[in-house]
């Protein structure tokens, strides 16, 4: 898109929003609720609200969806696990626990707008001043009031009602939805501010919607309510949009747009708004792909949580579009989506626990898996798709993951370039980090993603060359990165590139390169070469960092361990001998240049976002002659 195109754009969307302010927004809600009064007198009178319902819900001109909107109730009763009881009793008994809020009491009826956090209420003014981009400075996080909104939870709820009967469930879906309105004015407050937020809880109540539509006990006045606050959002979408077209680096926010006008286009389908929010989001879908995901199936974000998060949206926007328009999509987009589950299967170690590359920030679509949602890191369960399992070593080149396996045993590293076109919204400073799961037991992992603004301290230090298993040469980062600029990478310092893939039947190897320290005097270039010896009972894994330049540099080795107790066996001038304790034992050799000294510390790690833990973090300090080296061997002790 050229710089006029974009310009223009963007001055229309200015006006918009100006004109929205000024009363537009008020109209959308009018036109919203002039379909829900048409709706409402087309069904006529009747006792049988629940009748009515569901015969609309499987008209002939209703749009399809990829569960049976004839048979909602009976998919939901077989779809049913415990995971969603324990997620709807919570909900149903007024307590929240998301996004490591712990468990919060809200009440019978939310209030909407309160952060889980800190308890402190977000503004109801104009949604297009509040940014969820910015930090308050007061421990707040946007994130736990639109995941609240998002009604993932509706899901849960209904398969529960409809397995036990008990209709606490079916009463608390009525009163979140029937008080969600009137606390959210259109265009007003933090869950407008987002399309992003705006698309996903959209396509979250039209499922609740086909879920609960036969059930008895809910009258014609909701279900109108609802509807006319789902008919307003696809106007607000539609004028509204997350991000400019084309643009590299607003993935999740621009498809997650087009999957929510997919899904009340369905939903709508034969009103003329509804078919054109349908087209809309197909067509943003089809163009969005090519420029989101590269051809081997890797998100541009460069990070495995956001990768996991773009395929959920472009799965489920693919199925209700091939459902109701089925030339829409072309075959590439199909290969391109069927890659991403490959990735999918490849990253993912034998326990299925997903490595923490990049921004980990646990956002789903759907809760079509409650255990998933529960889970953050299984990152197969709730996919439209089943992602395949992949026992094979994988390169994918363009997105910059490599993946090295044998039997229990699994590795990932990046070496690539900043993911977001450049912009690096979601990349840490990583490159050659790895995580190493040996005997189905994860050794070494990455750091995770504990904070976005609600401290951006921490944002700033999860993302950084500290955090990660890597060489650090004095204080500086790999790339440019600033805590006032949480979304950004600087530029691209690193140029990343692989050197050597070499997969034989007793021996895998990859190395790769980066030059993120090479603008200091010594010119230092970064080089890392992962071997594994996989032929014999005694197998091994060894890492070995070269640094290459002149003269000297103080350097920080760094190995961030899984919790597990670390016990030094052996210790020399150049060398290291250490045990760390579990099932099975890992022996671990440490050889590194003369003048360094080993600490056994402490880092913080985060599996889930909002919750962060110690785990051990081994280091060697000290002046590195150029060039240097360091080897790091694992043995394991079967």
């Amino acid at each position: 898109m050229g710089l006029l195109r974009v310009a223009g754009w963007k001055a229309r969307q200015r006006s918009r929003q100006i004109v929205d302010t000024l009363g537009g927004f008020t109209r959308l809600e009018a036109r919203g609720r002039r379909w829900a009064s048409r709706w409402r007198a087309s069904l006529g009178d009747t006792d049988n609200v629940a009748a009515a319902m569901g015969q609309w819900v499987a008209r002939e001109q209703g749009g399809e969806f990829w569960l049976p909107r004839a048979a909602a109730a009976d998919w939901a009763r077989d779809t049913w696990t415990p995971a969603d009881k324990r997620i709807a009793d919570g909900v149903a008994w007024g307590v929240i626990d998301l996004l490591g809020s712990g468990p919060v009491k809200v009440g019978a009826t939310p209030a909407w707008r309160r952060d889980l956090y800190t308890g402190r209420e977000w503004p109801l003014r104009n949604a297009f001043r509040l940014s969820g981009a910015r930090s308050r400075g007061d421990g707040s996080d946007i994130r736990t009031v639109w995941e609240m909104s998002r009604g993932a939870y509706f899901l849960p709820l209904g398969r529960t009602f409809w397995h036990s009967g008990d209709v606490r469930y079916r009463d608390t879906f009525v009163r979140h939805i029937a008080s969600w309105p009137d606390a959210n004015p259109v265009g007003k407050g933090p869950n407008w501010s987002s399309p992003m937020e705006s698309a996903i809880r959209a396509a979250n109540w039209v499922l609740a919607l086909l879920v609960f539509a036969p059930a008895d006990g809910l009258s014609l006045e909701f279900w109108e309510g609802m509807l006319a606050n789902l008919f307003t959002t696809g106007l607000f979408l539609e004028r509204h949009p997350a991000a400019q077209p084309a643009k590299r680096g607003s993935a999740p926010e621009l498809i997650a747009n087009a999957v929510g006008l997919v899904y009340l286009g369905a939903l709508f389908l034969d009103s003329l708004e509804g078919q054109r929010w349908l087209r809309r989001g197909a067509r943003m879908l089809a163009a969005e792909m090519p420029r989101q995901v590269h051809a081997d199936g890797t998100s541009v974000e460069a990070s495995l949580g956001l990768h996991r998060l773009v395929t959920e949206l472009f799965g489920y926007g693919r199925d209700l579009v091939r459902r109701n328009l089925p030339n829409a999509l072309s075959t590439d987009y199909d290969r391109r989506l069927a890659r991403m589950h490959e990735f999918i299967g490849a990253y993912l170690p034998a326990s299925g626990e997903a490595p923490m590359l990049g921004d980990a920030d646990d956002s789903r679509l759907h809760a079509v898996s409650a255990e998933g949602w529960l889970s953050p890191r299984l990152h197969a369960l709730g996919l439209p798709l089943p992602a395949p399992t992949v026992a094979t070593p994988a390169a994918f080149t363009d997105g910059g993951f490599y993946v090295l396996r044998a039997g229990r045993d699994h590795l990932i590293t990046r070496c690539g370039a900043v993911g977001s076109g450049g912009v690096g919204r979601h990349d840490h400073n990583d490159h050659l980090s790895f995580e190493l799961v040996l005997g189905g037991r994860r050794v070494v992992s990455d750091s995770g993603t504990y904070a976005y603004t609600r401290d951006l301290e921490q944002r700033f230090a999860f993302r950084g060359t500290a955090a990660h298993s890597v060489i650090q040469v004095d204080r500086a980062e790999q790339n440019p990165i600033v805590r006032e600029r949480p979304w950004r990478v600087l530029a691209d310092r690193t140029r990343s590139r692989s050197l050597r893939w070499e997969i034989a039947p007793d021996r895998l190897l990859f190395e790769g390169q980066h030059h993120g320290f090479a603008h200091r005097p010594s010119g230092l270039v970064c080089r890392r070469r992962f071997t594994a010896q996989v032929g014999s009972a005694r197998r091994s894994w060894q890492i070995t960092d070269e640094l290459i330049g002149t003269g000297a540099e103080p350097v920080t080795w760094r190995l961030h361990l899984a919790p597990t107790a670390v016990s030094h066996l052996a210790g020399a001038a150049t060398r290291q001998e250490l045990e760390l304790a579990g099932d099975p034992i890992v022996r671990l050799t440490l050889a590194h240049p003369a003048g360094f000294a080993l600490e056994v510390g402490e880092s913080l790690a985060s599996d889930r976002y909002g919750v962060c833990y110690p785990r051990p973090c081994l280091m060697l300090r000290g002046e590195a002659e150029l060039p240097a080296r360091f080897d790091m061997i694992f043995i394991v002790q079967d």
